[in-house]
This record gives C-alpha cells, structure tokens and sequence, in this order.
C-alpha cells in the first residue's frame, strides 16, 4: 500500500531535490544539506534516516510540495541574479561603459554583490526551473519571468554585436571558443553558446567552433551552412573574429598574442 491509502504503508514515499555541481557530484551528494519532503511525515523520517547512512549535511524534513518549491526557487533565485547582471551589460554596452569594471567597483561596497554576466544562461536546471514557478503563479511571477526574458536574449544580443563586427569585414572567419552552457564540462544541453552560433550561421557567415569537450558537432548545429568543430590552434590561427564563449581552462591560457590584430569578444571577461 502507499501512503495516502492508510497510516501503515508497504511503500514510503518521499521528494529530495538535488543540489549538485557538474564534475563534483559525489561529494556534493554526500556533504550539502537535503531537503526531504515526504508525503506524510512518517516517510520524510524513514528516508532522512535512508539519507543518513551517507548525507554528512543536514537532512531537512518538511512537505513534497514545499520541497519542490525549494527547488525551483534556488534555481530562480540565482537565474533572476544572473538576469541583473547581463541587464548590467546591456546597459553597459549601450552606455560604453566596461561591465567588468562596473560589477568589479559595485562590489566593493560591503553590502552589494553583482554576479558576472555572461553570454546567457544554459544547462537543465537555471534555464528551466523559473519557468515551472511562472506556469504555476503566471500572475505573481512577473519579476522570475522577466528574468527569463532577460537571460534568454542574451545571446542575442552578443550575436548581434558580433554580426555587426562581421559585416565591416570581408568574408570574416568568426571563431566561436566553448560550446557548453559552463566551463570544463561536456554538458551542451540549453547552452546560450549553441544559440550565438546558430544566429551567426544564419547570418551567412563561416564559423569555427572550438569546444574541447566533444568530438563532434551537437545536432542542433551539425548541417548548419558554414559550421565547423576545429581545434583551438587552427580557429585563432584563421579567425577574423573571436568569441570567447566559455571560461574553459584552455581558453584562459591563451596568450595576448594570439588575439593580436583580431576583433575579439569576450563574453565571459577572462582576457581582460
């Protein structure tokens, strides 16, 4: 039996949200603290015992629905963060005004901490989560909708700067660096990279894309007029333009030299 047929149930069920990093999710698993929602008390207290066997955190017992709620708004509550800070850069950019440098003097005030934008918001949770709070409240969500809205143009926004850049150029080569939605990782799902290349393909103009992570293109460019996966020697060594797209490891390594005489963006503030 299951826990809303009787008090005395065979099965006994509960919700506990994950809260893990990409590349460390073990010892996420086993360290942060877990909120446990159960369907009756009785089962939140048998799987916070479950959870105890490994958890080193604290097991945090309350309702399913609530536990679901906690979720989402983590994940809202940093996209709506991120959301200010590319609005920043927007601002910024029309402004022309360096955000870097703004986020990093807004910072110092003992009170104020901006996050540093970037070219939008990918993976399975930020990018999706906001959204399930908007469809449940669609009257009371404007501000994580507007987020949405924010962090979702982003890389619009960035792929028409770069267009702009393109068209003073003859036949330009545009070199796209990183293809995942964060750095040092394989994970593509969502990922604002993908979007700033599609727009840039549909442009007409020659891509090469570089993401040390993957062998292959991910279906939602491979076919597309102009797309191409290089290494990272042979894109700064042919591009007009560089976009730096994510933070990888390989990519801070990349010497001033290489971007000598080339029109760079960087979405992610790490050349600077």
């Amino acid at each position: 039996t299951f826990p809303h047929d009787n008090d005395a149930p065979d099965i006994h069920i509960a919700h506990s949200p994950e809260r893990v990093l990409p590349g460390q999710v073990i010892a996420e698993l086993t360290k942060n603290d877990r909120v446990i929602g159960g369907l009756t008390p009785a089962c939140g207290a048998r799987t916070a015992a479950l959870y105890a066997i490994a958890v080193e955190g604290q097991c945090l017992l309350t309702t399913a629905a609530t536990a679901e709620l906690v979720k989402l708004a983590e994940n809202a509550y940093r996209d709506v963060n991120i959301a200010f800070a590319n609005e920043l850069s927007i601002i910024s950019d029309r402004l022309g005004i360096d955000p870097w440098e703004a986020v990093r003097l807004a910072n110092h005030h003992p009170r104020v901490n901006i996050l540093q934008p970037g070219p939008g918001v990918g993976g399975h949770c930020i990018a999706v989560d906001p959204w399930f709070i908007v469809d449940s409240a669609p009257d009371d969500s404007g501000l994580i909708r507007a987020a949405r809205k924010v962090n979702d143009a982003k890389p619009h926004h960035l792929s028409g700067q770069i267009l702009a850049a393109a068209a003073a150029t003859a036949s330009p080569v545009i070199a796209c660096l990183g293809l995942s939605y964060k750095a040092d990782i394989d994970d593509l799902r969502q990922s604002p990279a993908i979007t700033v290349i599609q727009d840039l393909s549909q442009g007409g103009h020659a891509v090469v894309a570089v993401e040390p992570h993957i062998n292959t293109l991910p279906p939602e460019l491979d076919g597309l007029d102009g797309v191409t996966l290089t290494s990272l020697d042979d894109a700064l060594n042919n591009a007009d333009i560089v976009v730096l797209l994510v933070d990888h490891k390989a990519f801070k390594e990349v010497h001033q030299d290489r971007l000598t005489g080339k029109t760079v963006f960087d979405a992610r503030g790490i050349w600077r």
